[in-house]
């Protein structure tokens, strides 16, 4: 039996065999490859936590006021 990452391997390689043809797919291509080459691709950087680190601050600093009293 086949794990999943084998199985989406497969998937993978089946679609860019079927798109090696198709000339809108090779275009995208070629403009993905040159977006990462110039460096925009990156992930925006966020200012805010993440909600479970909110969450974490905010339950910790009720456990400390309430292990104060």
């Amino acid at each position: 039996m086949n794990s999943l990452t084998e199985k989406i391997q497969e998937t993978i390689k089946a679609e860019e065999f079927k798109n090696s043809k198709d000339t809108n797919f090779k275009e995208l291509q070629q403009l993905i490859d040159e977006i990462k080459t110039l460096g925009i691709d990156k992930k925006p950087d966020y200012t805010l936590p993440l909600a479970d680190t909110i969450g974490r601050g905010y339950y910790s600093s009720l456990n400390k006021f309430q292990s104060d009293k």
